[in-house]
């Protein structure tokens, strides 16, 4: 029964660990489903959102910080801004802690949205980069889309603070990025142009402002770029481009008046002031001034209506203007403006600095790891050689033992041979004394006796010659054993001669091999030799050769004979033919 129990609770514990991987999953697909949605239409996204929260709260951490991700995600898109950092501050470092290239990319990009939002600049940038490098250092993984809004948002927050070479480039990077992704080219051409405006390069400022126009016009959806024309509209207006500035009012089909937008007021109040209608101007400048939602617009109405009123010589209401523009000054803070570009600057040398310091020490552990597996390569190769040494050693000693064991084998056949030899003489020492004693009986046989006798005299004869040679064979077999056991016998000529001479005493078979270091020793004593003999005898044998090299060792002509088989009379008309050779040749 307790097995069965303890079965039964088993296999409810796996059914409740795989009900809630597959609830858990079944909400990420739905917040992702949800995280699509929210790209056309984030209201909507964040009312799906608030859904599911309530069943979001038993969920495990990683589905609930992926919900608090998604709502500051769907927040940012619906340009709701946030009233503090608490929540990014908590999924900054969990997300930090796991592998997703991904999510480490998103987290910082919108961390740094958020203290883009609270007027953190220096944070901002901070995150914002590390959004960057997450995104270059793995551009499998990274999304294409966010990494462009990156660029976009280093360019808007460099602008702001008025630091713009970096804002141009960041801006740039931004225009790269949309041709890559094959997305809207027309909002990074009009920063870009924002940029090159405030770097006074006008011809580049229009360049990038006429290509906006043509993607706009070329779209054929104008609808889609109403605001996109009201910055053209301003920037046109400012560098008195009047003609493009008015195709630019012809599509736009808004009034901001009636429909109130800063800067699409700003934008009108340009165009009519660059058509010197300073009436019409003032009007827009008015609006902007008395809606007071945007400080910044405020400031440049504030500071142009008292420009114009001063030079009607309208001093009362210049003197109004040029107090509102005081007080805007005061509220914008350019001295803390100032501080902030030179903290956010630091903070971008200090981000280059702490990259290229990663880059060295990642250099470093490189060659280190190369170090050790060259390391391990040579100390593989070394124990290799070793083994193929100690191999190479093993084979000659092998050999070695072969020889010394076929030397061993002739010795004891010698000495089996031997001994057969003594007992045939017992044998027949026996067979004579009683052939003695029974000679009176055997008187008929001793002829026969007597024939046998000399057979065996003759016998004994042939044995003992053949006991000489079999000695003789022997003391050359021992020469050359010892000739093997010598090293680097091959090499030294003196040797090679010496074991000759040696051998000469016992009747040697000699091969070719035995020959040609023969040759080869006496030329290297005796290096003009061989000239010599071509030159005085022409053309010769190798009998005749083999003579005359065996004559110049010092060997004599029994000896010669019994190393090359021939007959005595050729040796020795062949020695006295070549002897005059020799002896002029000493």
């Amino acid at each position: 029964m307790n097995n069965y129990y303890s079965r039964c609770v088993c296999a409810l514990t796996i059914l409740l660990l795989m009900s809630c991987t597959n609830s858990n999953k079944k909400l990420l697909d739905r917040m992702e489903q949800i995280k699509e949605s929210g790209n056309e239409n984030p209201q909507q996204a964040l009312a799906m959102l608030d859904s599911i929260e309530i069943e979001i709260r038993d969920k495990n951490n990683y589905v609930k910080n992926k919900y608090d991700l998604l709502r500051i995600r769907l927040n940012d898109k619906a340009y709701n801004l946030p009233i503090s950092d608490i929540m990014i501050k908590q999924l900054i470092p969990y997300f930090e802690g796991r592998e997703s290239i991904s999510e480490k990319q998103e987290v910082y990009f919108y961390a740094g949205s958020t203290y883009r939002d609270l007027q953190d600049t220096p944070r901002a940038l901070e995150y914002f980069f590390k959004s960057l490098d997450c995104a270059l250092d793995n551009s499998d993984d990274c999304d294409p889309i966010m990494l462009r809004n990156t660029y976009s948002n280093l360019s808007y927050l460099y602008y702001t603070i008025k630091d713009y070479t970096n804002a141009l480039q960041m801006g740039i990077k931004e225009l790269e990025s949309c041709r890559q992704t094959k997305t809207d080219v027309v909002l990074p051409l009009i920063h870009i142009g924002a940029i090159y405006h405030a770097l006074d390069s006008v011809q580049c400022t229009e360049a990038a402002l006429d290509s906006a126009y043509t993607h706009i016009i070329q779209s054929g959806d104008i609808s889609r770029y109403q605001e996109s024309l009201v910055f053209l509209l301003y920037h046109y207006s400012y560098l008195k481009k009047t003609q493009k500035a008015k195709k630019c009012i012809k599509l736009i089909r808004s009034n901001p008046l009636v429909e109130f937008n800063a800067n699409s007021c700003m934008a009108f109040a340009w165009y009519y002031k660059a058509l010197e209608k300073n009436d019409s101007a003032i009007i827009f400048l008015k609006r902007v001034l008395e809606d007071g939602t945007d400080i910044n617009n405020m400031y440049d109405a504030a500071k142009y209506l008292f420009f114009m009123h001063n030079k009607k010589g309208d001093v009362p209401n210049a003197c109004k203007y040029a107090e509102a523009y005081l007080q805007l000054s005061d509220s914008l803070d350019f001295g803390k403006r100032q501080e902030l570009a030179a903290t956010v600057n630091n903070q971008f040398k200090y981000h280059l600095d702490q990259k290229k310091e990663q880059k060295l020490k990642d250099e470093k552990e490189r060659y280190k790891s190369t170090l050790l597996i060259v390391s391990f390569i040579t100390l593989l190769l070394t124990s290799i050689g070793y083994i193929l040494h100690i191999k190479k050693r093993n084979k000659h000693l092998k050999v070695i033992a072969g020889l010394s064991s076929e030397l061993q084998r002739i010795s004891d056949n010698d000495k089996q041979l031997r001994e057969d030899i003594k007992k045939k003489e017992k044998e027949l020492t026996k067979s004579r004394k009683s052939l003695e004693n029974t000679s009176n009986e055997l008187n008929n046989v001793k002829q026969e006796l007597q024939r046998v006798n000399n057979e065996l005299t003759e016998y004994n004869e042939a044995l003992k010659e053949k006991e000489e040679q079999l000695a003789e064979r022997m003391e050359q077999n021992k020469s050359f054993i010892k000739l093997l056991h010598q090293s680097e016998l091959e090499g030294k000529a003196e040797d090679v001669i010496h074991a000759i001479r040696q051998s000469s005493t016992g009747r040697k078979n000699m091969e070719s091999a035995d020959w040609e270091q023969l040759f080869k020793a006496v030329d290297e004593l005796h290096p003009t030799f061989k000239d010599r003999l071509l030159k005085e005898l022409g053309n010769f044998t190798e009998d005749q050769k083999r003579v005359c090299y065996l004559m110049r060792i010092g060997l004599s002509k029994p000896q010669i004979q019994n190393m090359t088989n021939l007959a005595r009379v050729t040796i020795w008309r062949w020695a006295k033919k070549y002897d005059w050779v020799v002896t002029s040749e000493d």
